[in-house]
């Protein structure tokens, strides 16, 4: 893909084209870190923990499963 121009507006910001972002599978939300590199613009989804929310919905869902399985071990005749 190449040759997608877009315009810096008034307030310096620049809008990715949608299906720029749909390829790199960035979804709205999603952390970009942008450097200079050789005179270019690199945008880079950043992999830190970008949503904490997301992360301890997981954690706690994790929590929860291994909560049922000690629970369902107890449960079980011997």
């Amino acid at each position: 893909m190449s040759g997608i121009c877009a315009k810096v507006n008034p307030n310096g910001q620049l809008v990715i084209p949608e299906n720029v972002t749909s390829s790199l599978d960035w979804l709205p939300g999603a952390k970009v870190t942008f450097s200079v590199e050789d005179n270019r613009l690199v945008a880079r989804k950043s992999h830190a923990k970008a949503v904490p929310f997301f992360y301890a919905l997981a954690m706690r869902s994790l929590e929860e499963m291994r909560s049922r399985v000690e629970h369902s071990k107890r449960q079980r005749p011997n």
